[in-house]
């Protein structure tokens, strides 16, 4: 089969449809992908596949449901370039409390925020309460299924022989978009392999516990929504492709009868009346300023916190500082500027200064004092107050699981 790839057909393995509706059909399934290598139909990799909701196993009536989440990364070994997706398990009320989390560029030391991080959320699970991995939920062998937190990221979604750039994403066209989920100390020990501290921002939701439940639950239905979009595009478009290059001998009205499952499944979802979380077509693609891991993670709070507003919990939000929770559209000169010249990116250099200067959103340094400002961040000296995990100071594990040291908000004002 062709896949969009430089590497060879010997380099690349795509998933066939098979093993894709096994994975779907069997949520206690393990999928253990070689990072760089296997590939699902359409040449996305699959070890970056975006989370997915088993809405089957969700009782929307339910004031306290259960999730079983998909594709969550736990388990692998990055050294080897091994990724493992496994399935979660956990109720949406169990969360104690949720950080927003700044990680700088690999190698950066020190305390100091520069304006370039990666944002990401995080959500620790109460003691006692927390995630259960679906493979070992039950065990009878003494194994812990326990995990945590979770950790959910926005990040471009691509193929194999394509590495991420700032230029390039600022085309729609050039990257998927995937919101990945990670357990925590995976996250946390490909981070520290790459030296990159966590700079964290306790979040503080109106509601309190319901506040950052609601938080995990728009971050989801934002996440999954994108997914089946992308998923159910790449399927459509890979079929016919798969067809024409299916190993001979195999049983032709199987194959299609299990790529018809498959895009029954990918869109199969729970329908919201809320249109704040039904993003567009156009606006479930990677772009630099518009769709990136900061202003995505930026709408999912404020989605949340307006949600809750408008329930009757406003308690400790500063009205009148609270932004809207808009996604703007790409303005013309954005695309052009990825596939410019020298000359073309300092022609265009202005124009991306002044859009950064007006949208604060696109400097994820600003965002904790943002939200801050609005009420919505733990604050210590009428600042965002920051605690700083890593490797050789605050850890934010031990062998207990989350270290207590971090469960504890000190010096709150």
């Amino acid at each position: 089969m062709s896949v969009s790839t430089n590497k060879s057909e010997d380099d690349i393995r795509v998933l066939s449809p098979a093993e894709l509706l096994a994975w779907a059909e069997d949520n206690t399934q393990v999928m253990r992908l070689r990072t760089f290598r296997d590939v699902i139909p359409g040449g996305y990799m699959a070890a970056m596949a975006p989370l997915l909701v088993d809405w089957r196993s969700v009782d929307t009536d339910s004031a306290e449901p259960d999730v079983v989440l998909r594709n969550v990364n736990y388990g692998g070994n990055p050294l080897e370039r091994i990724t493992v997706l496994q399935s979660l398990r956990f109720n949406t009320n169990a969360v104690e409390f949720a950080e927003l989390i700044l990680v700088p560029p690999p190698r950066e030391t020190g305390g100091r925020l520069a304006p370039w991080y990666h944002v990401q959320l995080r959500f620790v699970f109460e003691a006692g309460r927390e995630a259960q991995l679906l493979n070992l939920a039950g065990s009878e062998t003494g194994a812990d299924a326990r995990i945590p937190d979770l950790i959910l990221s926005w990040e471009s979604w691509r193929s194999p022989d394509k590495r991420f750039d700032v230029v390039s994403a600022m085309d729609t066209a050039a990257y998927g978009l995937s919101l990945r989920a990670y357990a925590g100390p995976q996250r946390f020990l490909e981070d520290s392999l790459h030296r990159q501290d966590w700079f964290s921002y306790r979040l503080r939701m109106p509601g309190g516990r319901e506040g950052v439940s609601e938080l995990l639950k728009v971050a989801l239905v934002l996440g999954d929504g994108v997914a089946r979009h992308t998923i159910s595009g790449l399927l459509q478009q890979s079929e016919s492709d798969w067809l024409r290059h299916a190993p001979p001998g195999g049983d032709e009205a199987r194959t299609a009868q299990q790529w018809q499952a498959l895009r029954e499944r990918a869109q199969y979802t729970k329908a919201s009346d809320d249109s704040a979380l039904q993003l567009g077509s156009g606006e479930k693609r990677y772009q630099t300023l518009v769709r990136s891991c900061s202003t995505l993670t930026r709408y999912a709070v404020l989605v949340a916190a307006s949600r809750l507003i408008q329930r009757g919990h406003s308690d400790g939000v500063v009205l009148d500082k609270l932004p809207e929770p808009v996604l703007h559209e790409p303005e013309s000169w954005m695309g052009d500027m990825a596939g410019s010249s020298l000359k073309g990116l300092f022609l265009r250099a202005p124009l991306a200064l002044r859009y950064v200067i007006s949208h604060p959103e696109t400097r994820p340094n600003k965002i904790p004092d943002e939200l801050a400002e609005a009420g919505l961040v733990v604050q210590q000296g009428g600042k965002a107050q920051l605690r700083e995990y890593s490797r050789t100071g605050i850890r934010p594990y031990d062998a207990e699981g989350i270290n207590p040291e971090t469960r504890a908000v000190v010096g709150v004002s």
